[in-house]
């Protein structure tokens, strides 16, 4: 009898279930600063009607709406305003903190997103650049029409083959804020174009879209609030610090006005810290491999010194890309975006825990060596180029 009236509970199902068509996805949050509240929250909810070739009927793929609040907690249970259905945030693919909330430091509101349990802690995070938040999750695109699925997509890819994106998600963010040696970083995305005409169906129609999202530069911040910007080519040199490089293309210059495409596959780094006297010395390493992707130099390609040209033509290239980059944060700005500190802890938690609450300055005057190795496998599917041919 036990058994039979355990079974009983076990038929219960599941008690908290919602139909489909009782719930609507949430795919992108967006956070500014609010008239009204302290914040301004947007959420794009997903028309899976629209998302689907078979069922789409020329409608808006999502639905954008606003409202400000004092906490993202009590607005995000207020958009049943707006929409008649349940928003579940489970599947939320990007998050677009505007950059006048980034600059006030106002980002206590990750705290809600950390501690829902509804929220995964996959999705991007990323800066809008000299527009609201809200204007970039309301750009329709022909690839997913959502602008949050496609931008999702787009990181994704741009981390995986050239490395413009610092693959920052939530915990990854959460924890640089928190580090004792490393300042966060965060993509910044702008809106180029027509906005109003960016928001409109007729939008992801046209041959050349009136308006699109661009990943633009890295954001870097100072404790909690956003500092300043860098070129995006410099978020590969942060890939390269912190041994979170995938795969890139480099040009090199290997002759008067002409270059070649280096195309690296595979790199891995190794940093090293001491301290001399009352000044650190950080050691990069590098090492690197890859093939040659096009040449504008008409030389053979099956000798071994030519190899050797193009290892140390690149080597250095890429060598003094990291050296200016890291000077670049040393003179102008003076922070640690690249965890040398909190590599310093781990190797020297002695001397670090010395100088931690002071660690910026360390860091700005600190010696930097940068060893890279780069080891060239192939030249692609030929060795001798077909100009050289031409020029004979």
């Amino acid at each position: 009898m036990l058994i039979s009236v355990l079974i009983v509970f076990l038929l219960g199902g599941c008690w908290d279930r919602k139909e489909l068509s009782e719930i609507k996805l949430v795919s992108g949050m967006a956070i500014d600063k609010g008239d009204d509240g302290k914040y301004e929250v947007t959420v794009e909810a997903l028309n899976a009607a629209e998302l689907n070739s078979r069922t789409s009927g020329g409608n808006a793929p999502s639905l954008v709406e606003t409202i400000e609040g004092e906490t993202l907690s009590e607005v995000s249970h207020q958009f049943s305003q707006y929409y008649a259905q349940y928003l579940v945030f489970s599947h939320m693919k990007l998050l677009v903190i505007g950059e006048d909330v980034a600059k006030s430091g106002m980002i206590d509101f990750i705290d809600y997103l950390e501690r829902n349990r509804e929220l995964r802690d996959d999705f991007k995070i990323l800066i809008a650049k000299d527009s609201k938040a809200s204007d970039v999750l309301k750009v329709t695109n022909l690839y997913r029409k959502s602008s949050s699925l496609k931008l999702s997509t787009q990181l994704e890819n741009m981390f995986q083959d050239w490395g413009g994106d610092p693959d920052m998600r939530i915990n990854d963010f959460i924890n640089d804020v928190t580090l004792e040696g490393k300042e966060a970083v965060l993509n910044a995305v702008v809106v180029e174009g027509d906005k109003k005409v960016g928001a409109t169906v007729e939008n992801m129609n046209n041959v050349t879209p009136e308006a699109i999202v661009l990943v633009d530069s890295l954001g870097f911040f100072n404790k909690k609030k956003l500092a300043g910007f860098l070129p995006l080519d410099d978020t590969r040199v942060y890939l390269w610090i912190t041994d979170k490089f995938k795969n890139t293309t480099l040009t090199v210059q290997c002759g008067e006005d002409e270059y070649s495409a280096v195309r690296i596959i595979h790199s891995t780094t190794d940093v090293q810290t001491k301290m001399d006297g009352v000044r650190p010395e950080f050691n990069i390493n590098v090492k690197a491999e890859g093939y040659i992707e096009g040449t504008q130099c008409y030389k053979s390609l099956d000798k071994i010194e030519t190899f050797k040209k193009y290892e140390d033509l690149v080597s250095k290239s890429a060598a003094d890309k990291i050296q200016k980059t890291v000077a670049k944060m040393q003179d102008e700005y003076g922070l640690d975006i690249f965890g040398f500190g909190e590599i310093m802890r781990r190797q020297h938690n002695n001397q670090f825990s010395k100088i931690k609450d002071d660690w910026n300055s360390y860091f700005a005057e600190a010696k930097v060596n940068v060893d890279f190795d780069f080891i060239l496998r192939r030249t692609g599917i030929r060795s001798d180029s077909f100009l050289d041919e031409v020029e004979k």
